[in-house]
C-alpha cells in the first residue's frame, strides 16, 4: 500500500509540472503584454514620430506647413531635444530637455495635465515645466523641487541623434543653463523617444537659442483618427521619401503584441510537452497498478462485477489522479507567475519605453544644482537614478485556471483508457490463479 502511495504521489508531481508551466508562463506573457498595451496606449495609438533618416536633411518650420495640410492630420508638434547631466543622491544622470509648443503636447499625452503651477509662455527663454519624478526624485538624501525654484543644467548640448548616426551625440559645445521652474507635470509613466516623468520641457524659442539653430530633432503628428494612421504614414513617405524616418505608436504596439503572442505560443508549446510526459507517466502508474491488483480484479470479477464497472474504477482512479494534480499545479503556477514578473522586473524594461533617468536633487541657497558631462542615458560614476516604472500584474484568469486542470484531467483520463481496458478484459480464473 505505501508502494502504491509513493507511486501515485510522484505520478501527481509528474503531472502538475505541465499545468503549473502553462499557468506561470502564459499568466506572465499576457501581463507584460497588457502592461505595453496600456503604456502605449497612453500615448494614443494616432501619434506617429517623424525624425530625420538621410544625411545632411533636417527638418524645419517650412516643413510644418506641408505636413499639417496632409489629409488626416490633426496636430504636429515640433520638438528639439537637448542632453544634460544632473546630481542626485551624490551622484550624476543625464536628462534630456524637451523644446516644444507646450501647449499642444497633451495632444500627443492625453493623460499629461499640470500637476502644479502653469506652463511657461512661448516667449519665456527662462522658464521650464519638469517631469513629476524630477520634482520629486524620492532619493535619500535629495529634496522636492518647487515652484520658482532655480534649475541649473550643465553639459547642456544636442541631444541624441534618431537619424543616420543614431545615438551619437553631435558636436555642440555643452555649456550650464539656468531655468526657473513654472510648473510641474502630473505622474505619467513610461513614454516612448520622449518621457514626461523624467524631462525637462521648455518652449520652442528657449531650444532655438540654445541650439543657435530653427532646425529640429523630430516632429510629433497626431492622425485624426487611429484608422487614419496608415494614410498618414503613407502621405509621409510619399512627401519625404527615405529622408525621413516614421514610427507609429499603433505599429510598435502591434509589433510587441505580435511578438508576445508568439512568444506565448512557444511557451505553451514547451508546457505540452510536460503534459505529454505526464501522460506517459499516468499510462505507467496505471499499468503497473493492473499487474499489482491482478488478483484483486479476479476477485471482483468473480463476486459479479462486469468488465464496465472494473474499466470505469480504473479510469476514474486515472481521472481523479489527473484532476489532483491539475488542482496543484494551476495553484503552484499562479505563484510562480508572480515570482517570475518579480524577477525580471529588476532587469526588463518594455520595448520602446525603458529608459533610465534621473531625477533633481536640491542643494543649498534654494537652487538645484546639477553637475557633470554630458551624454544621453550616461550615468557618471556612483550615481543615483530613478527609473519610470510600470507595473505588471501577471494575468490570472477563471479561464486560464481551468483549461490548466482541464487539461491534466483529460490527460489523466485519456492515459487510463489503456490500462483500463486492459484490466476489464482480465479472466477472472486466470487473475485469481496469478501469484
Amino acid at each position: 500500500m505505501s508502494d502504491r502511495r509513493l507511486r501515485t504521489t510522484l505520478t501527481i508531481i509528474g503531472i502538475l509540472i505541465g499545468p503549473a508551466t502553462i499557468v506561470a508562463l502564459d499568466a506572465a506573457t499576457q501581463g507584460y503584454s497588457n502592461a505595453s498595451t496600456a503604456q502605449f496606449n497612453k500615448l494614443g495609438a494616432t501619434t506617429l514620430f517623424v525624425s530625420p533618416s538621410a544625411r545632411g536633411f533636417s527638418l524645419s518650420q517650412t516643413d510644418l506647413a506641408g505636413i499639417s495640410n496632409l489629409q488626416g492630420v490633426s496636430a504636429v508638434v515640433p520638438y528639439q531635444m537637448l542632453s544634460g547631466t544632473i546630481t542626485q543622491g551624490g551622484g550624476s544622470v543625464s536628462v534630456q530637455i524637451i523644446a516644444a509648443d507646450l501647449t499642444k503636447l497633451t495632444a500627443v499625452f492625453p493623460s499629461l495635465s499640470v500637476d502644479e503651477g502653469s506652463l511657461p509662455t512661448s516667449t519665456d527663454l527662462s522658464g521650464a515645466i519638469i517631469g513629476h519624478s524630477i520634482a520629486f526624485p524620492g532619493l535619500t538624501g535629495s529634496t522636492n523641487v518647487t515652484l520658482n525654484q532655480i534649475l541649473s543644467v550643465s553639459g547642456v548640448g544636442r541631444g541624441f541623434s534618431f537619424g543616420p548616426n543614431f545615438g551619437a551625440i553631435s558636436n555642440v559645445a555643452s555649456s550650464t543653463k539656468s531655468f526657473i521652474v513654472r510648473g510641474i507635470y502630473n505622474s505619467f509613466g513610461q513614454g516612448f523617444f520622449v518621457n514626461p516623468d523624467t524631462d525637462v520641457f521648455v518652449p520652442l524659442a528657449a531650444g532655438e537659442s540654445l541650439l543657435h539653430s530653427y532646425d529640429y530633432t523630430g516632429v510629433m503628428v497626431v492622425a485624426q483618427s487611429a484608422a487614419l494612421v496608415n494614410q498618414v504614414i503613407s502621405e509621409l513617405t510619399a512627401l519625404y521619401g527615405s529622408d525621413v524616418r516614421v514610427t507609429s505608436v499603433s505599429s510598435i504596439l502591434s509589433t510587441i503584441t505580435s511578438v508576445t503572442q508568439s512568444t506565448g505560443t512557444l511557451l505553451e508549446a514547451v508546457g505540452s510537452i510536460s503534459v505529454l510526459v505526464a501522460f506517459i507517466a499516468i499510462m505507467t502508474t496505471e499499468f503497473t497498478s493492473v499487474i499489482e491488483r491482478t488478483k484483486e480484479i479476479g476477485i471482483l470479477k468473480a463476486l459479479g462485477a462486469n468488465s464496465r464497472t472494473i474499466l470505469f474504477n480504473f479510469i476514474s482512479e486515472a481521472l481523479a489522479t489527473g484532476f489532483i494534480g491539475g488542482v496543484i499545479g494551476a495553484s503552484i503556477g499562479s505563484g510562480l507567475s508572480f515570482l517570475i514578473i518579480g524577477l525580471l522586473a529588476g532587469s526588463s524594461t518594455i520595448p520602446g519605453l525603458g529608459r533610465t533617468s534621473g531625477s533633481g536633487a536640491t542643494s543649498g541657497g534654494g537652487a538645484v544644482r546639477f553637475s557633470g558631462g554630458g551624454g544621453f542615458g550616461a550615468i557618471s560614476s556612483g550615481a543615483s537614478s530613478t527609473t519610470s516604472t510600470v507595473a505588471i500584474t501577471p494575468v490570472l484568469t477563471p479561464e486560464l485556471i481551468l483549461l490548466a486542470i482541464g487539461l491534466a484531467t483529460v490527460v489523466g483520463g485519456l492515459a487510463g483508457i489503456l490500462p483500463a481496458w486492459r484490466a476489464s478484459r482480465m479472466n477472472p480464473v486466470d487473475a485469481l490463479r496469478s501469484s
